[in-house]
């Protein structure tokens, strides 16, 4: 689970390292902006405040940098620290118009620029506090130079800028807010959306578990070790053979009339258990109906057919129930076949079945291996 958390921070921080790099792209083309302007006489500030400027600059971005590089911002509750460098944005841009001259009215819509930037991260409030701070400081710097240069005609031009900003970044909070929203509707669609395909997944795999497996015992059932028998047919070299062995539990009718079914099922569960436990991996026992199970050992002769099946018999037969009355024990017989590449399963079947008739016919609680002569 913390490997996992670990790759989905790394994730999104690498996301926002990527927006960071966008940011800093803008902050590239303000800079060129200006220093053309600046070239052609139209910046009114010094080469040392464009400098400065452009130090401010460099000195918060780097410090948001190393922020993000040292994972520091994730002890934020923003990681993004969105609103912090929409904030510097603003300032620093502000800071660019003081001296920006009769360009300001072109460079006043860097401060809608800025904000585009946190359009899937800001809410609704953020982006009125935002558009607050940059029409409040815009208000001031206009505030300011009018004190210290009076001029009627162009503080009327100003106050017609403010206005104009005022208009773009009213409507930007509206979009952006609403845009936002959107993207948390489709998030939550897809989020539940996948949940959904996760619960249809969880049923599909439930009745897929049914449609294969027993559900007394947690074996495999007959319909699935049928299928799963003959796919392993068509993947046997032709030197190979399969051991089949169909297992009866002995008088187990007598079980159930005289302790009961409860006590029949944990019998039966029992033995489940223990094949589990006895067989290898790659065998598969499987119920076939009522006190019948069959089991298909991979890659068997007749003499580890044999020895698996009894090894199986002898630990059922010392096996304890607790549902039955001590002393009371209950055993198995079997009968074994092999199966060639080029055998119909359902006569190595019925071959096993007559020998399990014959481990029956014999005494019970034994194993026969089916041989050619009793076809």
């Amino acid at each position: 689970m913390a490997e996992m958390q670990d790759a989905q921070n790394a994730k999104f921080q690498k996301l926002r390292l990527q927006r960071f790099y966008l940011a800093q792209l803008n902050y590239l083309i303000t800079y060129i902006v200006i220093s053309v302007a600046w070239f052609a006489g139209q910046y009114q500030g010094s080469i040392w405040l464009m400098l400065s400027h452009i130090g401010l600059g460099l000195g918060t971005q780097s410090v948001f940098f190393a922020l993000m590089r040292s994972n520091w911002n994730l002890r934020l509750n923003d990681p993004s620290m969105t609103n912090a460098q929409i904030a510097v944005a603003i300032l620093l841009i502000t800071y660019l118009l003081a001296f920006a001259g009769p360009l300001r009215g072109s460079l006043i819509m860097i401060y809608a620029n800025i904000m585009v930037f946190g359009i899937f991260q800001l809410s609704r409030r953020d982006f009125l506090i935002h558009s607050g701070l940059a029409l409040v400081c815009f208000g001031a710097l206009i505030t300011i130079e009018q004190h210290y240069q009076a001029d009627t005609q162009r503080f009327t031009l100003n106050l017609v800028e403010w206005f104009i900003l005022a208009c773009f970044l009213a409507g930007l909070s509206m979009t952006g807010s609403y845009i936002r929203e959107l993207r948390e509707r489709l998030q939550q669609r897809h989020n539940t959306l996948q949940a959904h395909q996760e619960t249809l997944r969880g049923m599909m795999g439930q009745l897929q578990n049914l449609a294969t497996t027993d559900p007394l015992t947690g074996l495999a059932n007959r319909r699935h070790f049928i299928q799963e028998a003959q796919r392993r047919m068509t993947l046997m070299r032709p030197t190979q053979q399969i051991g089949i062995a169909l297992i009866d539990l002995d008088h187990f009718k007598r079980i159930n009339d005289l302790y009961g079914h409860a006590a029949g099922d944990q019998v039966l569960q029992g033995f489940a258990t223990l094949a589990n436990s006895t067989l290898r991996d790659g065998d598969l026992i499987a119920r076939f109906g009522g006190e019948e199970f069959v089991l298909l050992l991979g890659n068997a002769n007749e003499n580890a057919l044999f020895q698996c099946v009894e090894r199986l018999r002898l630990r059922f037969a010392g096996q304890v129930f607790d549902a039955l009355p001590e002393g009371v024990h209950c055993t198995f017989s079997a009968g074994l076949a092999l199966l060639q590449p080029e055998d119909d399963f359902e006569a190595c079947l019925n071959d096993a079945d007559q020998a399990l008739y014959l481990a029956k016919n014999s005494g019970r609680n034994r194993s026969e291996i089916h041989q050619p002569s009793y076809a």
